[in-house]
């Protein structure tokens, strides 16, 4: 990395290395995806950027085929449970197996379905078991997890997405938001918890 950033890299005086060192009380985990990694050509060096610095090309699709399953929102979404017991395994090798919580995991459907459509949400529950099931083993694994946030309780506004996509397991009608109805999601939700 200090090859390839050079100078925009910040460095740490000793005394910052040795107050950073063992500072963490616990790791929190957003994770929705996994992608395909592959080299990238480097930039131009005229044009150095956070975006390029890595040098890799992410995507759902090698050879056509999708890492796991498409989204019904649009195939630009491809959900991978597996992943999510592979990273939580990774930290538990490479980095001291942390104490964890899992702050965001959940699946987006548009945020122009109608009603009834949004409340029938049979995708997110099958998401969600399906990442509940992967969590299981990578805590049978012996990874450190300590707790699990879906995201999320109820439709809202997404940074970037705006209202186009809906992640709540309780819709919410946005133009008057006091309206606001359990999706199938939440009643399941509920009921898991409660177990």
């Amino acid at each position: 990395m200090r090859e390839l950033v050079g100078d925009r890299l910040p460095k740490f005086t000793p005394q910052e290395s040795d107050l950073v060192k063992g500072s963490l009380d616990f790791l929190g985990l957003n994770y929705y995806v996994t992608q395909y990694a592959s080299d990238a050509p480097p930039p131009p060096q005229t044009q150095p950027s956070v975006l390029t610095d890595p040098r890799v090309t992410l995507g759902y699709y090698r050879n056509g085929v999708p890492i796991g399953v498409e989204a019904s929102i649009s195939p630009s979404f491809v959900y991978y449970p597996p992943g999510f017991r592979q990273i939580l395994n990774h930290i538990k090798d490479n980095y001291q197996n942390p104490l964890t919580y899992i702050t965001e995991n959940g699946v987006a459907d548009y945020g122009n379905l109608t009603v009834a459509n949004a409340l029938a949400d049979n995708g997110r529950i099958q998401n969600h078991c399906s990442h509940l099931s992967c969590l299981k083993c990578s805590i049978e694994d012996g990874c450190n997890v300590a707790g699990y946030f879906a995201w999320s309780l109820m439709d809202n506004y997404e940074f970037g997405n705006g209202y186009t996509l809906r992640f709540g397991m309780n819709w919410v009608n946005f133009t008057n938001p006091a309206d606001r109805r359990q999706k199938n999601s939440g009643k399941w939700y509920s009921r898991f918890v409660a177990k």
